[in-house]
């Protein structure tokens, strides 16, 4: 009898292993093929997606080419006109595919015959510039029009096809006597917004002006056909997808804004800057406590801050302002989307609700621990997860308990030359003839009287000499103690002395 082994191939057939192995080999084909058949078959759709897309871009560009030349205006953009205007954006099914068609058209101010008088930083609005040695200012900045076409597949967003060109009208240069706004659009470091959206507005004209574009790599938005107005009615607004919204207003009796609202005069450039923040989804989270630090549920408390609306330092006037804030059943409250700056609680004499006093408010993080809370930009906290600040609030429900407002000042450099008789000043309520010392652990630092107490103002010396870190001040007056410190996990005190 004749004995066969697995690997043993005959004259008639393959041993189970070749067997496996030439599966293997014939099934890693297929999907390769299968893969590439699928890769091809996506390519193929991509081309007709994008041919389709095309089609409908040049038709919408041989569309507005046929328009008379003051008809070439969109709703809502850049540009005046006494004839219909072109629909900013529109939909068109193209067999399978439904796309989104936007337009954009604008004004081109031309190096060629001069450009506008604009500053330094937007010369490169001056198109094909800068102009040649001797060219005079061209005061009328309309040259010609630039006429952008974009069509979106509707369901991703995804752009299929741009197509731009610019239009001239028959004459050398329209007649008008508008005026050229600048408006440039960053967030508080200084740093550019792009694509941020720009509406201006004026109710007092008519008729009433409104004009959106969006801000370009620089931050800039270009209006070049505004309607003179010599008041300052010209509301300039800017928002971008996850930034907060801020507006220009209108002086209030001798107070002047901090963006105040804008004039475009004829022929002449004005320029504006706003300046908007990407918002975090948890800004500020509030512990409200006791004098001994347990949590207080149900605590009502005020807060104001964001952005400040007019420059004079006496006015304390923000953006935002939330009264009858409850702490939950934890003593907390979360607020979200908070637009980075300084806020203050209990802002009204330190009064948070009837009865409910605030004695000392301590942050986590940035310069100070007292107020102003300052809930930093952007969407990363300090803690890698979480609110971009943390704060506690210790509230008494005794009007006698003395109250911590400022402490000035608060940070000492080691190496200063007075550091041996360190000065600072608290002011509040009820705070005369307190006993303040400066603690860090197990130390425990005196202070001595320099003037004379108010119940509004003490001023106290310490010696910081061969100190460092944060001191946490403590003072006691009436029976109450207050102290002043900052928060885990932050490094902040209520006193700091740096190297």
């Amino acid at each position: 009898m004749k004995k066969w082994r697995l690997n043993h191939q005959d004259q008639n057939g393959y041993s189970v292993p070749e067997l496996i192995v030439a599966m293997v080999i014939l099934v890693t084909l297929a999907v390769a093929v299968m893969g590439t058949y699928t890769v091809l078959v996506q390519s193929a759709g991509l081309a007709r997606m994008k041919s389709a897309g095309l089609g409908e871009a040049t038709e919408q560009l041989e569309y507005l080419r046929s328009l008379p030349y003051d008809y070439l205006a969109v709703q809502g953009g850049t540009i005046n006109s006494s004839g219909p205007k072109i629909p900013a954006t529109k939909e068109v099914v193209s067999g399978s595919y439904t796309f989104v068609v936007t337009t954009v058209v604008q004004y081109a101010d031309d190096a060629h015959d001069g450009c506008l008088s604009y500053p330094p930083a937007q010369s490169y609005l001056c198109r094909n510039g800068p102009p040649k040695t001797g060219t005079p200012v061209d005061t009328n900045a309309k040259d010609y029009k630039l006429v952008d076409v974009v069509v979106e597949e509707k369901t991703t967003g995804r752009e299929i096809s741009r197509v731009s060109t610019q239009i001239s009208a028959r004459v050398a240069e329209t007649g008008g006597n508008t005026g050229a706004l600048i408006v440039t659009v960053t967030d508080s470091t200084g740093q550019p917004v792009s694509g941020a959206t720009v509406r201006v507005t004026n109710s007092t004209l008519s008729p009433a002006f409104d004009q959106t574009t969006t801000s370009d790599t620089n931050g800039v938005a270009l209006f070049l056909d505004v309607t003179p107005d010599s008041g300052k009615d010209f509301v300039v607004v800017a928002s971008f997808v996850g930034y907060n919204t801020l507006s220009t207003i209108a002086a209030s009796g001798s107070l002047v804004p901090t963006y105040p609202n804008v004039s475009v005069l004829a022929q002449q450039v004005t320029s504006s800057t706003l300046k908007i923040d990407h918002l975090a989804e948890d800004s500020l989270k509030v512990n409200i406590v006791d004098s001994n630090g347990i949590a207080l549920p149900g605590k009502v408390f005020s807060i104001t801050g964001g952005t400040k609306l007019y420059t004079a330092t006496a006015d304390q006037t923000y953006g935002f302002i939330q009264n009858a804030v409850t702490s939950d059943s934890n003593g907390q409250y979360m607020f979200h989307g908070l637009v980075p700056g300084p806020y203050y609680v209990c802002f009204m004499n330190d009064v948070c609700s009837s009865g409910n006093y605030l004695s000392a408010s301590h942050s986590a993080f940035g310069g100070n621990s007292l107020q102003p809370i300052v809930v930093p930009a952007g969407d990363t906290s300090e803690l890698g997860s979480g609110p971009m600040q943390l704060a506690k609030l210790f509230i008494s429900t005794s009007s006698t308990t003395p109250r911590i407002k400022t402490l000035v000042s608060s940070t000492f450099a080691a190496s200063s030359a007075n550091i041996a008789t360190a000065q600072f000043t608290i002011t509040g309520s009820n705070l005369d003839n307190a006993v303040v010392t400066l603690n860090q652990g197990v130390a425990v630092l005196t202070t001595s009287k320099v003037g004379t107490d108010l119940a509004t103002s003490i001023k106290r010396q310490v010696n910081l000499a061969g100190q460092t870190g944060a001191w946490e001040v403590s003072l006691v007056s009436g029976g109450f103690t207050v102290t002043q410190n900052g928060i885990a996990p932050g490094t902040l005190g209520g006193i700091n002395v740096t190297p």
